[in-house]
């Protein structure tokens, strides 16, 4: 299983790839060497991409051109330590869709199923291109993503194809398009997505896949003092923002708790934010499993592991978008009549997310029809959906000479 990307795109896989060792599965994770801990605590064996040097100068490149090189630096090193391990009597391979062009590859040369466990969509990315998800704008948002990010792609593919012998075919493989030949298993919930989704009709949407908690956890008596010692705070937190927002964010929020009298739970996350003030808590790391149902409320980015999450443990959300597929989750809500507004992050201050955050602790409505949406989402076992998939995609690639045959009692390896 090959997984990159921020703590938000991570903290899924863990679940996942726990799911399925449970499950009676040998699976190795390909992620970076700044997860791999994240995975090795749980019993899983991992092989670490290299990719120290290109993580840190993420957002540290001024020019476009640049960023294209660091991110084919980053590309080209994953595409790498993913054929070494797909080497290793592998059977299937199960892709974020961020190695999904390089795993494609692989998959075609070493006659390996490939199918994409993804939490996003590439349409999503474009939330206002598929505003209303006729079929055709969604077509149109996921060939532009794809074709946006192909110059990444493009010399590992080639190195890729090259080594395994395969005829040169950069587009196919580096975009992805054909839902023909790649299966997509999503780590949402349906309840979510408008009526109509016009999702490919190989791509499917199997249910959330909880972020493991790590073995020896427990909350620092810190937090269990600051929570025993008055009303349920609101948690504020942004994940893997950069640290640019980091003061003003901080500013907005200290402003908030005061001007409202409230308490807050404040998440540093990657930005560093920190709140000012007796009623204020910052924290680090913390399963949002054990400390959203503790919460009043949630102020968050609304990236999809942290809306269902909230929408899990019945916590009303005000959602702050800034970036990729956090402005199509944050409508959701919105449409749902989950939230009274989605604020952009451009837009924040503390005006609006006082007045916004006001209307949401104090209509008990939204409360409720959270728990109903948390309900629905909980009915779905997005683990157990992968599995039930898998076995049916190996039985019927079996019986069609679709991919290798398997050696009685030869354990599988994901």
């Amino acid at each position: 299983m090959a997984t990159w990307g921020t703590t938000g795109d991570i903290a899924p896989y863990t679940g996942l790839a726990t799911g399925l060792s449970r499950a009676g599965h040998q699976v190795t994770v390909v992620t970076s060497r700044r997860y791999a801990a994240l995975f090795r605590e749980h019993g899983l064996r991992v092989r670490a991409m290299p990719l120290d040097e290109q993580e840190a100068a993420v957002g540290a490149h001024k020019t476009r051109r640049a960023r294209i090189d660091n991110g084919r630096d980053m590309a080209l090193t994953a595409g790498t330590v993913l054929l070494e391990a797909a080497g290793e009597g592998t059977d299937v391979l199960l892709t974020h869709p961020l190695l999904h062009p390089q795993a494609a590859a692989i998959g075609q040369g070493l006659g390996l199923p490939c199918h994409g466990v993804y939490t996003v969509s590439h349409a999503m990315m474009l939330p206002r291109l598929i505003a209303g998800t006729p079929r055709v704008r969604y077509a149109a948002a996921d060939a532009l993503v794809k074709l946006a990010l192909s110059p990444l792609y493009a010399p590992v593919i080639t190195a890729l194809r090259r080594e395994l012998g395969l005829r040169h075919r950069f587009t196919g493989d580096a975009l992805i398009p054909s839902a023909r030949r790649h299966t997509v298993y999503y780590g949402f919930s349906s309840a979510l997505l408008p009526d109509g989704m016009p999702l490919p009709a190989a791509h499917e949407t199997v249910g959330i896949w909880r972020p493991a908690q790590p073995p020896d956890w427990r909350p620092d008596d810190r937090l269990t003092d600051f929570l025993a010692s008055g009303p349920a705070p609101v948690y504020f937190g942004f994940g893997s923002m950069g640290q640019d927002q980091a003061e003003r964010l901080s500013r907005i929020i200290t402003r908030t708790v005061r001007r409202l009298r409230i308490r807050a739970v404040v998440q540093n996350g990657w930005a560093g934010l920190t709140g000012d003030g007796d009623d204020i808590l910052t924290i680090g790391e913390c399963p949002h499993a054990w400390l959203f149902p503790r919460m009043a409320a949630a102020v968050h980015h609304a990236g999809p592991g942290t809306t269902h999450a909230s929408l899990r443990a019945a916590l009303p959300t005000l959602p702050v978008p800034f970036k990729l597929d956090q402005p199509f989750w944050a409508a959701r809500l919105r449409s749902l009549g989950l939230t009274p507004a989605a604020v952009p992050m451009p837009r924040l201050d503390p005006d609006g997310l006082g007045l916004a955050l006001t209307r949401l602790l104090a209509d008990s409505r939204y409360r409720e029809r959270t728990r109903r949406i948390g309900a629905l989402i909980e009915q779905q076992d997005g683990t157990a959906g992968v599995i039930r998939a898998l076995g049916l995609t190996a039985t019927a690639s079996a019986r069609t000479g679709g991919s290798r045959p398997r050696p009685p009692g030869r354990p599988r390896r994901r």
